[in-house]
């Protein structure tokens, strides 16, 4: 049931963790369905190619994790099913069914430590479901290894063939276990990223692949605790760009702008694109001074970058964020009289206007109206 529901949503999202997890149940399908085999003396089907399946069905829990936490296993990884198969069928290692069960164990927890490790490293355990798949693989793996401790000793794996012994009821307790528990968790994360993928489309600009207002707002809701300061960036004679190279050329600006943003912006920047050619940014824990300097050397970079003139430049208006401020509009407010007082000295530069007064009227700010676009 866990392999078909995970097809089935792998078939509808495309995401490769679920076709992994979902391929690792359908190995252990497939091992148990050939089990029964063995009493019939059949060794390749029955007991080789069964219990290969084992480490197999792991190996592709490993591969979901790690394309869970967006990483790449090295090639020598991919390797370790088919070395675990041929040590399985090796002679002359001794007892087979000892040396069959110490690296069929073995190789399982090994897959499953890996796995845990993978998801720690990644730093993908927010989530509860995720931090239960991690759970999962290190007692999964823990039990394997203890298992393959026990490869040797008397009593503990009589005869895999008969498939008899002390650890084998206790392992067919624990394997039914852990499946539900990985079922359950790969079926919570699945949850989330389908929530994380519809916050990230209604918060992000299909266009240039930045924040939107929405997701602007809700991603400097707690940032802004801090202070810092705030960008209010506009491109040049945007309206004329448009209508000399029509919305295509428009709209590759648009994206040329984000990229450099993203290139040239410190990392623990927020940036957003508000609408049309309107971009904004929030830098934490930077002052004013700093920011001023930051908004001309983006003035510059983007002109070279465009070929000089004033067309397709930037105008950037700088503004301070006060700790501890609930709202960002007095922020924005400001910033934009001196995105206005950058276009009134030429374009093509960055400004600060003064911080206006706490009891700032309407009268006061009628002189640096919203600055228009372009």
């Amino acid at each position: 049931m866990a392999a078909t529901f995970l097809l089935i949503e792998w078939r509808s999202l495309r995401e490769r963790f679920l076709l992994s997890f979902a391929l690792g149940f359908l190995c252990i399908v497939v091992g148990c369905t050939l089990a029964p085999l063995r009493q019939s003396g059949d060794f390749l089907l029955g007991v080789w190619l069964s219990n290969s399946m084992v480490p197999l069905a792991h190996f592709m829990f490993l591969h979901g994790a790690a394309s869970f936490a967006q990483r790449r296993l090295s090639r020598v990884w991919f390797l370790a099913p088919l070395a675990c198969s041929a040590l399985m069928a090796a002679p002359g290692l001794g007892d087979r069914d000892q040396v069959m069960s110490l690296f069929n164990a073995g190789f399982v927890a090994v897959f499953c430590l890996r796995a845990a490790g993978v998801l720690l490293e990644a730093r993908r355990t927010t989530g509860s479901e995720t931090r239960t798949l991690v759970a999962t693989f290190v007692v999964h793996g823990s039990f394997y290894a203890v298992k393959a401790g026990c490869a040797f000793v008397p009593g503990a794996f009589v005869d895999l063939s008969s498939y008899s012994g002390v650890l084998i009821p206790i392992s067919l307790f624990e394997g039914i276990l852990v499946e539900v528990a990985l079922a359950m968790s790969v079926a919570g994360a699945l949850r989330r990223r389908r929530e994380e993928r519809a916050t990230r489309l209604a918060e992000s600009d299909p266009l240039t692949g930045l924040l939107n207002r929405r997701g602007f707002e809700a991603r400097t809701r707690d940032v802004q605790q801090s202070g810092g300061s705030l960008l209010l960036i506009d491109i040049d004679n945007f309206k004329t760009i448009n209508d000399c190279f029509g919305h295509q050329g428009g709209d590759r600006l648009l994206v040329d702008l984000a990229a450099f943003l993203r290139l040239r912006l410190p990392g623990s920047a927020i940036s957003a694109r508000l609408g049309g050619d309107e971009f904004v940014v929030l830098l934490p824990g930077m002052d004013e001074g700093r920011s001023l300097g930051l908004a001309e050397d983006l003035c510059s970079g983007f002109a070279m970058r465009q070929g000089g003139g004033n067309c397709g430049t930037l105008s950037i208006g700088c503004a301070p964020v006060t700790p501890g401020i609930q709202d960002l509009s007095p922020a924005m407010l400001q910033a934009d009289r001196g995105l206005y007082d950058a276009k009134s000295k030429g374009r093509n530069r960055a400004s600060s206007a003064p911080r206006l007064s706490a009891t700032g009227t309407q009268a006061e700010i009628l002189p640096y109206p919203i600055a228009a676009a372009g």
